[in-house]
């Protein structure tokens, strides 16, 4: 419940405060977003491209650590490459990755400053700016599009098919369909969104029913270090995502004869999309 509280309380200053924010690049194209899987874990922020390169912080604040190749001409590049930590009042770090080699750095930035350009290093597979918002007291990443001014969204989100995963194989549930389960699997759904139509990112709110009972609610508005590890909404990321990257249902039972899925996505701009599928069990359990 605290850990709710604080989370609530973070959201809520930054929605206030959500004004005084600005993107990190001008005429930005977003390519990936907050909580989508990444094979093995959650992708902790954003990524985004701009054909200027030319970045700035998302508002007024103060250089607090940096990891740069000039700096460091020994040593190979981490993960992140080149990257830069900006503090903002006593809230929040930003942190911006995958930066160009020896742009020149100043103690304390305006969101009018330049503060690098984008590149391609570090463990990245194309020049592109990758962005983290952490609330400084509790370590939680927060969702950018919770600060940053809109985007010009007009896609919902579209729900590709439903799965069975039986050891490596992959079974397609269709409407109609009839299967056979010897015990109760998990669902999987092929879910993306795209906010100018070429993208495949992840969506921001996720609610399945299976038989008119609620089994599934996911808002991928947060992730926080817990005990468990790193979850969003309480879920570690294994119970969040298959390996594909199909989101995963774990908690399903399946009745013997007509079985009802119903699954609801939203983006962040508020665009659903619903899809009801209808197929036939037989248990074998």
């Amino acid at each position: 419940m605290k850990e709710k509280i604080s989370l609530y309380i973070c959201i809520v200053f930054l929605v206030l405060f959500s004004a005084s924010f600005r993107w990190p690049a001008e005429n930005v194209t977003i390519t990936s977003t907050f909580g989508e899987s990444r094979g093995n874990h959650f992708h902790d922020g954003m990524d985004v491209i701009s054909s200027d390169r030319k970045i700035y912080p998302v508002a007024d604040g103060e250089l607090v650590f940096f990891w740069d190749k000039s700096v460091f001409p020994l040593d190979d590049y981490p993960g992140l490459g080149n990257y830069r930590i900006v503090r903002h009042n006593d809230t929040l770090y930003s942190l911006y990755a995958h930066l160009e080699d020896d742009v020149p750095k100043k103690n304390t930035y305006s969101s009018k400053d330049l503060l690098g350009m984008m590149a391609n290093t570090g463990r990245s597979y194309g020049r592109h700016l990758h962005f983290t918002l952490i609330e400084r007291k509790t370590g939680k990443s927060v969702n950018p599009l919770k600060v940053l001014p809109g985007v010009d969204d007009i896609k919902p989100p579209v729900i590709n098919g439903l799965f069975i995963r039986i050891d490596n194989h992959y079974y397609s549930i269709r409407e109609g369909s009839n299967i056979r389960l010897t015990r109760h699997y998990p669902l999987l759904i092929d879910i993306f969104d795209s906010i100018k139509g070429s993208e495949k990112c992840g969506v921001y709110l996720l609610d399945v029913s299976v038989n008119d009972e609620k089994v599934y609610s996911v808002t991928f508005d947060a992730i926080v270090n817990s005990k468990n590890g790193l979850t969003i909404s309480g879920n570690i990321f294994h119970s969040l995502f298959d390996e594909k990257g199909y989101y995963k249902i774990p908690k399903v039972s399946y009745r013997d004869g007509v079985n009802t899925v119903t699954v609801s996505a939203r983006d962040f701009s508020g665009h659903t999309s619903t899809k009801k599928y209808s197929f036939n069990v037989k248990l074998e359990i």
